[in-house]
């Protein structure tokens, strides 16, 4: 739902979703092979799947992957789509001053921050003024949820519904694999 309204609102040509093949901050995250398989159910005509930190067989830093993409596909324009909820922690991201002064950085609000989110971003990131490279998406008219891969991963482990946060082929794969239960 995300991906899609920002690509609707910035006018992109496609969103590529982007499993890590192991997180920095050390998150505990199902089996990469796993998370892939369920990127490629949400795949559609605008909505591609990278397999590129995957196949670098390493820890993932954003500011490395949007380099390598950059010098590999030159003729592409590149965007870091974040949630809200991450700014406090961006600051603990590799070179993040380098991340939201040299790449496009847009970030999608998550409740109930969407009255105030200029001024978080600017709080968070230590700025003056929000630079042209960084889009902060406002709008009245976006569809916020509180949906979280936390959330989802909570209601897995007490044995709660999750079929209206995931796509059918999402859930039907989690509970074949037992995945997040305990």
């Amino acid at each position: 739902m995300i991906s899609l309204q920002v690509r609707d609102i910035l006018e992109l040509d496609e969103i590529w979703l982007m499993p890590c093949y192991q997180h920095p901050f050390h998150k505990t995250l199902a089996p990469v092979e796993h998370r892939l398989a369920m990127a490629k159910f949400l795949a559609n005509s605008h909505i591609k799947v990278s397999e590129y930190e995957v196949t670098q067989n390493k820890q993932s830093y954003s500011i490395d992957t949007l380099s390598e993409l950059t010098r590999k596909f030159p003729e592409n324009i590149f965007y870091w789509i974040t949630g809200s909820d991450q700014l406090e922690s961006f600051k603990e991201y590799k070179d993040w001053h380098e991340l939201i002064s040299k790449y496009n950085l847009v970030i999608f609000p998550r409740e109930p921050v969407l009255p105030r989110i200029e001024e978080k971003v600017k709080q968070d990131f230590k700025l003056q003024r929000i630079p042209e490279n960084i889009t902060v998406l406002k709008s009245d008219e976006l569809i916020l949820t509180n949906i979280s891969s936390t959330n989802i991963r909570h209601r897995i482990r007490n044995g709660e519904p999750i079929s209206y946060m995931v796509p059918k082929k999402v859930e039907e794969y989690i509970r074949e694999h037992h995945l997040y239960e305990k």
